[in-house]
């Protein structure tokens, strides 16, 4: 096992817990999934999130993480320029 430094655990963590964030405020009505908040939260949930798989060198998740953060991406110019 790799020993990381507290402060990459913490962007993971981080990154996890707005992941989660966003899904619960979504499910429960407090933003849609169409809207700023939900992709802005989303966006850096990808950008924490693949901070530390990307220091772990694990790549699978790493695309993963670049395909969620492209997905926020376009869905915030959605939200900013064609609503």
């Amino acid at each position: 096992m790799k020993k990381h430094r507290p402060f990459i655990i913490t962007i993971g963590w981080l990154g996890t817990l707005a992941l989660f964030s966003a899904y619960i405020l979504n499910i429960f009505g407090f933003i849609p999934s169409t809207g700023f908040g939900y992709a802005f939260i989303n966006l850096i949930a990808a950008l924490l999130l693949g901070i530390r798989v990307y220091v772990d060198k694990n790549w699978s998740n790493v695309v993963l993480e670049v395909f969620f953060g492209l997905v926020a991406i376009v869905s915030l110019i959605r939200y900013f320029f064609f609503s």
